[in-house]
């Protein structure tokens, strides 16, 4: 069974985090499975929304200490593969660790009642960098108390500082996140998509999106034919000629 399903529902791709026995945890294989869901949904032109959750109880569980990944990012979304369509998180139970994050970086979230988040890096004495960025996505000073403290968020407060988009009932999250979801996509793709960009673009980054934007840009620069280009004139000892690809 994968760590991680999709099916689609007409434009929407529908992402399910499933390892219900082990409350979801990200391992290796659920992070690759992640990853490979926000490339589907970047690079699939059919696919205008994408809606995540997790099977069973709980949203997730966090990092899975048996196995501890060191490559967790790759899941994140809008983190490192790059997606111009909207991701929204559907969070029963409890979001920890990396579901913290990832409601974090997350476009819209949509948690029930009794839903609750955790970030416990400050209590583990560990620290990835990954919340880096929180001000330009929830309250300063709201959002510093809940990462210095590594405290329960409760999902009515997390609506509060601007983390959680709306509160449902229990059981309700993912109807909830599915019914937006096939708002947005009966409307023009590429207009849904060109504000997400610029409005993305508007917010602050923190360390580690900055970091990976600039080795984005690195890597595609190495990668271009003028790269190839100009390494190649310098060994032939002739003047390059750059095509602006």
């Amino acid at each position: 069974m994968p760590a991680v399903e999709t099916r689609r529902e007409g434009h929407v791709l529908i992402v399910t985090l499933n390892r219900p026995l082990a409350l979801n945890a990200w391992n290796t294989d659920l992070i690759h499975g992640l990853h490979a869901a926000w490339q589907e949904l970047a690079q699939d032109d059919d696919l205008r929304v994408g809606v995540l959750h997790g099977a069973g109880r709980m949203f997730t569980a966090g990092l899975d200490l048996k196995e501890v990944p060191r490559d967790g990012i790759l899941g994140i979304p809008n983190m490192t593969v790059p997606c111009a369509k909207p991701i929204l998180v559907a969070v029963e139970g409890a979001a920890i660790g990396y579901g913290a994050v990832t409601a974090m970086f997350a476009d819209m979230v949509f948690a029930a009642e009794s839903a609750w988040f955790l970030y416990p890096e400050a209590k583990m004495g560990v620290f990835q960098g990954l919340m880096g960025g929180f001000p330009g996505r929830v309250q300063y000073k709201a959002g510093l108390q809940w990462l210095l403290t590594a405290e329960r968020l409760p999902a009515g407060r997390a609506r509060e500082i601007g983390l959680v988009n709306e509160v449902t009932a229990d059981g309700a999250a993912l109807d909830r996140a599915l019914q937006v979801a096939r708002q947005i996509a009966e409307n023009a793709p590429l207009v849904v998509q060109a504000i997400k960009q610029i409005a993305l673009g508007t917010v602050p980054k923190g360390p580690m999106e900055t970091h990976l934007a600039t080795n984005r840009m690195i890597d595609g620069l190495m990668a271009s034919d003028d790269a190839v280009e100009g390494m190649a004139a310098a060994r032939e000892q002739r003047a390059p000629s750059f095509r602006g690809a």
